[in-house]
């Protein structure tokens, strides 16, 4: 007969088990079974949110599929994402996973379209609609019993213009949100009613640190780098969700996550996870081609110009010819080398002190 000691170490083992072999047959409800990407391969939704305002949101695309967006607009709506740039959209990478095949391998892009400028997803006024030129992932399959590395890179086959009515960039959070400060999560999810929003749709949720959402929440485990969680631990009751993956999270006026996935929706201590900005900052600006100096990146939130010289529109507006580059011959702040910039310069320095002694020769020539 099995010891009641004998049973005590055997049901242990079993609590512990799954933490040590994630991804094995044997699995809990809180296992990597359980995780739900947040689109709308669930019925899902900003819960006890309310509409979003434009001026607060200018930064928020939509990823579409192409082909049910060219029937009726508005009806292929799949992802959320972030303009970061006038050509370029932050997003998440398990937004295009093959949804029939379900293995972890991606759709091509080309099947998506990526739409931005209005609240209203049917409504094309001052929209603007790109294809995508360059997707850049962390992984060539996607990893659906963790959801590491869920974070994707767009490059636009376009740019916005700069002074866009309802499209403006967003800043990158360069660091880490403290845990309390509360942010935003915006999108096109369902709403608490169960019914497609047709309205974007926003909601406030205070920052957890990952230590609390690892030691204090149901997720534990499934927590990894790169991860943030946001929510109300011990009430739940206001998440994103389905349809609201890829979408912002904004903290601060900055894009601070990526909406990620989490286990169904505003549960108590269950908050949603997201894809940690700044995490992955140095692997976005390098992926753009920016250095992290003098980038763009904190001027491109607020009016999308480019203030700080950066170009990252292409344009060059700001940053092409203001630092004495000499590409046109000018060069006149750097070392006077140009086309005969030096000599010009001598010329007037000896002028400037030969006029005084001519002066004085012409005042006594007067006076004789």
């Amino acid at each position: 007969m099995i010891g009641l000691g004998q049973l005590l170490a055997v049901a242990l083992l079993l609590t512990f088990l799954p933490a040590g072999l994630r991804g094995a047959t044997t699995r809990t409800h809180l296992d990597t079974n359980a995780i739900r990407p947040r689109f709308s391969a669930d019925p899902g939704r900003i819960i006890n949110g309310t509409e979003a305002s434009l001026g607060a949101t200018r930064h928020q695309v939509g990823i579409r599929k192409a082909l049910n967006d060219g029937y009726f607009f508005g009806t292929g709506h799949l992802c959320g994402g972030s303009l970061i740039r006038p050509g370029w959209v932050l997003t998440a990478a398990h937004c295009f996973v093959d949804q029939i095949i379900y293995d972890g391998t991606f759709v091509p892009k080309e099947e998506f379209i990526v739409v931005m400028g209005n609240l209203d997803r049917y409504n094309r006024t001052n929209t603007l609609t790109f294809t995508i030129e360059e997707r850049i992932m962390q992984l060539d399959k996607f990893v659906l019993a963790t959801y590491d590395k869920d974070i994707a890179l767009l490059k636009l086959n376009g740019i916005v213009p700069t002074g866009h009515p309802t499209i403006r960039p967003i800043a990158l959070s360069r660091f880490a949100i403290p845990e309390g400060v509360v942010c935003q999560v915006t999108g096109w999810g369902n709403t608490e009613d169960g019914f497609i929003s047709d309205i974007l749709m926003t909601v406030d949720v205070p920052m957890i640190s990952e230590e609390h959402c690892i030691n204090d929440s149901d997720l534990g485990h499934l927590i990894q780098p790169g991860m943030i969680c946001a929510g109300y631990l011990e009430v739940g009751e206001k998440d994103a969700c389905a349809g609201d993956s890829g979408g912002p999270l904004v903290c601060q006026s900055e894009l601070a996550g990526v909406v990620s996935w989490g286990i169904q929706c505003a549960l108590p201590r269950l908050p949603g996870v997201y894809t940690e900005v700044s995490y992955y900052y140095d692997w976005i600006l390098k992926n753009m081609g920016e250095d992290g100096e003098g980038s763009g990146d904190d001027g491109s939130g607020d009016d999308g110009s480019g203030d700080d010289g950066s170009g990252d529109d292409g344009s060059g507006d700001d940053g092409s010819g203001d630092d004495g580059s000499g590409d046109d011959g000018s060069g006149d702040d750097d070392d006077g080398s140009g086309d005969g910039g030096g000599a010009m310069a001598a010329v007037a320095g000896t002028l400037t002190l030969l006029l005084p002694v001519i002066l004085a020769l012409r005042l006594i020539a007067t006076q004789f």
